[in-house]
């Protein structure tokens, strides 16, 4: 997009612009928005409604494709294609944390957690955890039993603090998980796309 048409854009559209408006906008299609969004690609206000829950800054939207007017697209292939994925492309191939995480940076993926994860509760389960880092469920009910995630008991289930969640993490044991968890490979690239643009803020 040339640089008058970012001007245009001021001109046409309020302050704030919806989801709607925003793939259209930058001409992709919605589930491709929507990850932008949740991934703190494109910041975004979440206001809980059903009709427009997410309130865009037009100033952002800009941004973003200024950006990528400069890097290219800023979603991983496949992430959000209603294809089946081919076995070939499974996550075995895939990254740790640990290799896009240099030492004293692992703050940043806290820092990425908190803001994807906004509006889960301060008090999660075996379930949110397991979706919220990307691990099997029975993966996650090891970290808890041997105490590598901190935990208090509600019996019979596990109950995880927010906090102590996002202090997991940033350790060693999740840096250099791999699992093929598609919900693992969607959070990995997500999380190199998010350090990529605040790098180039």
């Amino acid at each position: 997009m040339k640089q008058k048409q970012y001007g245009q854009l001021k001109r046409q559209y309020p302050e704030y612009v919806s989801l709607d408006q925003l793939y259209k906008i930058c001409q992709i299609a919605k589930k491709s928005a929507r990850y932008l969004v949740e991934h703190g690609i494109i910041p975004a206000i979440d206001t809980g409604q059903k009709t427009w829950r997410y309130k865009i800054a037009i100033d952002d939207v800009i941004t973003y494709l200024r950006r990528r007017d400069q890097v290219g697209s800023m979603i991983p292939p496949g992430v959000v294609s209603s294809r089946p994925q081919r076995k070939e492309r499974k996550i075995s191939n895939r990254k740790s944390f640990s290799q896009i995480v240099t030492l004293g940076q692992e703050s940043e993926i806290a820092e990425y957690f908190s803001h994807i994860y906004a509006d889960y509760d301060d008090v999660l389960t075996t379930r949110d955890v397991a979706e919220m880092i990307g691990l099997p469920k029975n993966t996650v009910a090891n970290l808890l039993q041997n105490g590598h995630i901190k935990s208090f008991v509600s019996k019979p289930k596990y109950l995880v603090l927010k906090t102590c969640l996002l202090e997991f993490v940033g350790t060693r044991r999740y840096l250099e998980a791999r699992t093929e968890s598609e919900q693992f490979f969607k959070i990995l690239g997500g999380f190199e796309i998010w350090k990529a643009a605040k790098s180039s803020q």
